[in-house]
């Protein structure tokens, strides 16, 4: 599940970042086989370019709600490369593809397997 403000900010995000890839930090909670998304944040140091987007891990402060990462393919792919992979962070990895509307958010595992989820409004 993933709150729409978050959502909104992954577009916002992705489209500020285009033609280059950026990268975001997954806030929020995991239990069982449930995984809520609640904040985004910016890794520090982080870096990108029209092909990559990365960042030190070793930079992050410490914080048990970094629960993942989302990142945006400028190119239209909605799947997650090889490197993608093998730099997994957290129980769930959030690609977001060219033209970057909420249908382009894709969530996956580590292995790369397609986890369905929905966005939903958070209650004030």
């Amino acid at each position: 599940m993933i709150e729409r403000q978050v959502a909104n900010g992954v577009v916002t995000y992705a489209r500020s970042c285009h033609p280059n890839e950026g990268i975001l930090i997954l806030q929020g909670k995991h239990k069982k086989n449930l995984t809520t998304v609640t904040g985004l944040v910016i890794p520090p140091f982080s870096t990108r370019g029209p092909y990559y987007s990365g960042f030190p891990t070793y930079e992050l402060p410490f914080d048990l709600s970094y629960i993942g990462t989302v990142h945006s393919h400028p190119g239209g792919t909605n799947r997650p490369s090889l490197e993608d992979l093998n730099n997994f962070y957290g129980v769930i990895s959030l690609i977001i593809c060219h033209p970057y509307e909420f249908a382009d958010i894709f969530a996956f595992d580590r292995n790369g397997n397609k986890i369905d989820f929905e966005i939903y409004d958070a209650q004030k």
